[in-house]
């Protein structure tokens, strides 16, 4: 538990600046947990229990020391994807829903420990950024899509993003008016703030306005939906009470919950790491996730993450440690015990637009320009992130990212670049002909490099490379040679390649020979039987050993000198 490193060195100078973030924090945790909580389906209390057990969770077991861990919207969008099939879309926003996400909250937590155990935080390192950055501008605006239907009064309908949108477009006819000016009231203030006083709690203004108006005037008599009753007082602790027969279900949902807010807590961790000079541990932040997570459950809240929003207002507050979290969730659970009976006004236009609000900053085409002009396969793969998440659903997409991340992955290591070297005099040094104009070839003897891995991706891609460099000689070819220093993994397919071609040169004289060959791969490849089907002393330390070995006059001349 990182805490009992920090906390018996805390100092008390550092409590000034940790409170004022605590409390800037705060004033946007209760709106976005309230609002987050319609988001996953279930009622807004959720939010406030969520936060208050993710935030001392995270304090005890993560490494990050300005990460805010709470309710984020795109967890709680992938929650409420999971749990509509298992309580019916009919019953989001009811207790049983409460019930199924805490059930997920659960799940994701141990699948999180387990993954932390098992110290297998490597897995971040296979998440394209590309692909996450295209999930994340799918989500941001198709949770946009779907809380129009919150501004205008309407039901939206249900399905994917697009679909909703679809649905919500054609009920325009049917927007409640005061409805509208509620949310649209509530957007432009928020918009409005966020560029002329950024540094407002907007959020927390424009829910306290929201709510004084709509009790003042009776907006809910006009047909203003609006929260309700909120119950006032702790939570209860304990086991969800719904049929443990879906754990597959929730299994898998929770790998959904687990792939994108893994990405979004480490996307803040290592942002808010790397400015103040310190390390994560990415293992313990998927222990301290699963923590968070499994109390969320247990207090009967859902799925959460670390935030990047917050956690910027955290740093630019002046946020110390994660005494600044243990704080916060004090003012939860003081905002819980004593003042969230006030929120029983607050309309849900307004929720609507607080959620839009926070989505706008994870909006940014400039990303789409960028991996455009920068390389085709990651727009590509960018796009279909994103197209995937608007228009087949949020697990479907999310399915579509995890392929695409394995796609991208499998592509660029399987697509290696092979060169062909020739010889720089005044060094001796055998470098890429394609790059330098003062090489000289080496007459007869073919010297090629793979930069990457030989493995059954790229196995025979390389063969017919060699092959066609080969061809392409203007001279008998007596020799080939086959610089493997860059070479640091391989498979039996990149093995067996290896013996093809020995088996093949030697059947039309050709000399086929290894040069500066790492020992784990050496090693590998003569277990395989390469160097058996190569034949003795066909293994060299160097190109130039190889070169002189079989008859390059200049390289032998260089060498003497």
């Amino acid at each position: 538990m990182p805490i009992l490193t920090w906390l018996p060195g805390y100092k008390a100078a550092w409590l000034r600046e940790d409170g004022v973030a605590a409390i800037s924090v705060w004033a946007l945790l209760v709106p976005q947990g309230l609002a987050y909580a319609t988001l996953a389906g279930v009622p807004v209390q959720y939010g406030l229990y969520t936060a208050f057990a993710a935030l001392i969770a995270y304090a005890v077991f993560g490494t990050a020391r300005q990460v805010v861990q709470g309710p984020s919207a795109t967890v709680a969008a992938v929650s409420a994807a999971v749990i509509t099939p298992l309580a019916g879309a009919g019953a989001l926003g009811s207790d049983q829903a409460a019930e199924w996400s805490a059930a997920l909250a659960i799940a994701a937590g141990l699948i999180y420990v387990v993954l932390g155990f098992a110290r297998m935080g490597w897995i971040s390192n296979f998440l394209s950024k590309a692909v996450l950055g295209g999930f994340i501008l799918g989500f941001a605006l198709g949770i946009v899509f779907q809380q129009l239907a919150e501004l205008l009064g309407v039901d939206g309908g249900d399905g994917s993003y697009a679909e909703q949108l679809i649905q919500t477009l054609g009920e325009l006819g049917k927007t409640n008016l005061t409805t509208l000016a509620v949310g649209a009231g509530s957007l432009a203030l928020l918009l409005g703030m966020r560029y002329a006083r950024p540094r407002w709690p907007r959020a927390l203004v424009v829910v306290i306005l929201a709510t004084a108006i709509t009790a003042a005037l009776d907006l809910g008599a006009e047909g203003v939906a609006i929260t309700g009753d909120v119950p006032t007082g702790l939570f209860s602790i304990g086991v969800p009470s719904v049929g443990w027969e879906q754990a597959g279900t929730l299994a898998l949902g929770a790998l959904s919950v687990i792939f994108v807010g893994y990405s979004e807590t480490l996307a803040a961790a290592r942002t808010v790491a790397a400015k103040h000079d310190y390390e994560i541990d990415n293992d313990q932040e998927l222990v301290a996730q699963g923590f968070a997570n499994g109390a969320s459950g247990l207090v009967g809240g859902f799925v959460n993450d670390g935030s990047l929003s917050k956690s910027s207002v955290a740093d630019a507050t002046g946020q110390r440690t994660q005494m600044a979290a243990l704080l916060n969730a004090l003012l939860v659970l003081l905002t819980m015990l004593f003042l969230a009976a006030l929120f029983e006004n607050l309309p849900s236009a307004a929720l609507g637009a607080v959620v839009i609000d926070a989505m706008v900053g994870l909006i940014s085409f400039a990303a789409i320009r960028r991996y455009r002009r920068v390389n085709r396969f990651d727009f590509a793969f960018f796009c279909g992130a994103m197209l995937g998440i608007l228009f087949f659903g949020v697990i479907t997409g999310i399915a579509i990212g995890v392929v695409l991340s394995l796609l991208l992955l499998i592509a660029r290591a399987s697509t290696p670049a092979l060169h062909r070297l020739g010889l720089h005099p005044p060094t001796g040094a055998y470098l890429d002909l394609a790059r330098h104009d003062d090489l000289e070839p080496t007459p007869g003897i073919v010297i090629v490099r793979l930069d990457g891995p030989l493995f059954f991706a790229d196995a025979n891609r390389f063969r017919d490379g060699l092959e066609r460099i080969a061809a392409g000689e203007a001279e008998p070819v007596r020799a080939v040679v086959f610089d493997a220093e860059a070479v640091s993994q391989t498979d039996t397919d990149g093995a067996d390649v290896l013996i093809e071609l020995a088996q093949r040169y030697a059947d039309r004289g050709i000399e086929f020979a290894l040069a500066r060959v790492q020992s784990a791969v050496l090693e590998m490849w003569t277990r395989a039987g390469v160097l058996e089907a190569l034949g003795e002393g066909r293994v060299f330390h160097t190109v130039e050993d190889a070169a002189v070995t079989f008859g390059d006059a200049t390289a032998g001349r260089q060498r003497q000198g």
